[in-house]
């Protein structure tokens, strides 16, 4: 079993990316909004203004991804066409991903079927 995540710098990527995702079957992705420290430091802290051209063209905010994947070459299909999606966009730092994996996994609370 593997943790895809992903870190994505464009929002207009977000929508034909969970839309694929789920053609191959990941249905159990957590999106969450997130900052990069030299967004954050280049918006707060006046002296690191500059930092603003280093950052995902000067936007304050990111779409992380989290999703558990369990079979090796679904994970290699949703890679792929994470990829493909963002060189379509023509444009260069679309945000990174990586992969760990998950040793162990479980869900939480009672299962649908417990009628206790």
């Amino acid at each position: 079993m593997y943790l895809l995540t992903a870190v994505i710098n464009n929002e207009e990527l977000m929508d034909d990316l969970i839309t694929g995702w789920l053609d191959l079957g990941i249905t159990g992705a957590t999106i969450a909004e997130t900052t990069g420290s030299l967004q954050l430091i280049s918006q707060h802290i006046p002296i690191f203004a500059g930092f603003r051209a280093l950052t995902s063209g000067g936007g304050s905010h990111n779409k992380t991804i989290f999703t558990t994947i369990e079979d090796k070459e679904v994970l290699d299909l949703a890679i792929e066409f994470l990829k493909r999606i963002c060189l379509e966009t023509g444009k260069s730092n679309q945000g990174i991903y990586f992969v760990t994996p998950v040793s162990q996994m479980g869900r939480l609370g009672h299962d649908d079927e417990d009628t206790d």
